[in-house]
């Protein structure tokens, strides 16, 4: 079913509960007020029976009169019993109407009570008497009254169903109103392929709403795989390229050194270059494998203390020479500045950076500092190397990329790449800024 008719079921079900639910209570109201109007209506008859028949002898010619006018306007089926204090029926003879002792002891002991047996409603009076006590049964049936509650009933049910089909109507009005834009964000969806990926959803003007979470969050996933697509691209451009060099090395060096007999000393000189290019090529292998399994450890999630990173990142790379200088300003709550994400991964993004600072620096010292600045815990780590140009720095996290002035310095141009993959996939961001010969400073931002 689609969701579309299930919140259209949904929501008419719910109506027409809450909406029988509030017929039946103004039902039941109405019956309870028809049924205590009409034992009022048989106390008056009781009260106005024992007037006739037990205090004629007390009152005047004219409250008499007045007693019988009114005695004859007698209710629906309208059966009356008067018994003395011994049970006995007096002055109405009983017929096919009779109470029992029980009834009559209880008007007895309660001075009033009302009942009702089938459709008959029933009050007991106990009306005291200078000749006596007597007790003053009357019983009627309120046919009025029910006709009256039927139609109330069929009225009722008349609106219920009316109700329930504008609610119907209107539910799917409001249900297809509700996901249209949903419908939209499908229909756009629809239109995107790989070669579109750089297509973004547009937002509503509600900028909290959960239609513009949702497009936000399908934006952010776009974009996600446009840089996932845009990095294999370049990966498979550059890694064909980067992996042939050193491979055409070796045989280049292999097979010119096999067209003569050379010496000893030449063969080891050869060797030795196979092996240099060998190593590279390892290296290259080594750090296209940590490029492409970054995504899938990216899952294996932990809690990160930042200044605990850092120093295992030093004691790495600083090799006891004093060239990294580790700053601290933290708050006392170490909530702040750790972080939920893959320890391994996290170790290889700030080590890549702070490796390349060491090796830029040709042994100055380089600062790398920890702090927490505007709710956030960051990372800086600046060095006085050879620098970058302003012109390069937009491409120095593309793979195999690497600056005019570096290609003097070993290296394949995938570290920052890594490392920015990695800072990207815990939800940080890495800034840099430069300036030739005189340095340059990465700045890591983890957001909680």
């Amino acid at each position: 079913m689609k969701v579309k008719n299930r919140l259209l079921f949904q929501f008419t079900f719910m109506f027409a509960v809450l909406l029988a639910i509030v017929l039946l209570g103004i039902f039941i109201l109405v019956e309870k007020n028809r049924k205590d109007n009409f034992y009022a209506k048989l106390g008056d008859r009781a009260l106005i029976v024992g007037e006739l028949y037990l205090a004629q002898d007390n009152m005047s010619p004219e409250d008499y009169k007045k007693v019988k006018e009114i005695y004859p306007q007698t209710l629906s089926h309208e059966v009356t019993r008067i018994y003395n204090d011994r049970f006995e029926p007096v002055f109405i003879k009983e017929d096919t109407v009779r109470w029992s002792k029980a009834i009559i002891q209880q008007v007895i002991e309660k001075k009033e009570i009302h009942f009702t047996e089938g459709k008959e409603q029933v009050v007991g009076l106990y009306y005291i008497d200078n000749s006596g006590n007597f007790v003053v049964i009357a019983s009627a049936i309120d046919d009025s009254g029910y006709q009256s509650m039927r139609r109330l009933a069929y009225i009722m049910l008349f609106a219920f169903l009316v109700s329930l089909g504008i609610t119907f109507l209107v539910g799917r009005l409001f249900a297809t109103l509700a996901l249209s834009p949903i419908l939209k964000i499908t229909n756009n969806l629809k239109i995107i392929r790989s070669t579109s990926l750089d297509r973004r959803l547009t937002l509503t003007r509600y900028k909290n709403d959960e239609i513009n979470q949702l497009s936000n969050t399908i934006n952010n996933l776009l974009e996600h795989l446009e840089q996932s697509f845009n990095d294999q691209q370049a990966f498979i451009t550059n890694a064909s390229h980067e992996l042939r060099t050193p491979l055409t090395n070796i045989m280049g060096k292999a097979e010119v050194t096999l067209k003569n007999d050379r010496t000893r000393e030449e063969y080891k000189n050869t060797l030795q270059g196979i092996i240099a290019e060998a190593e590279k090529l390892n290296a290259l292998i080594t750090s296209l494998l940590e490029l492409s399994q970054a995504s899938i450890d990216s899952t294996e999630v932990q809690k990160v203390r930042l200044d605990e990173l850092v120093w295992e990142v030093v004691d790495e790379w600083d090799n006891n020479t004093g060239v990294v200088k580790v700053t601290y300003n933290l708050p006392e709550d170490t909530e702040k500045y750790t972080i939920q994400g893959n320890r391994r991964l996290l170790f290889i993004a700030i080590s890549n950076i702070l490796k390349n600072a060491i090796k830029f620096s040709k042994n100055k010292e380089v600062l790398c500092s920890v702090f927490y600045n505007e709710k956030v815990a960051q990372i800086s780590i600046k060095d006085k190397g050879i620098g970058i140009d302003n012109k390069e720095l937009q491409n120095i996290f593309l793979p195999f990329y690497r600056a005019s002035n570096a290609f003097k310095l070993p290296g394949s141009g995938i570290g920052l790449s890594l490392a920015e993959k990695i800072i990207r996939l815990h939800n940080g961001k890495i800034a840099v800024t430069s300036a030739l010969n005189e340095g340059t400073i990465f700045t890591v931002t983890f957001e909680q």
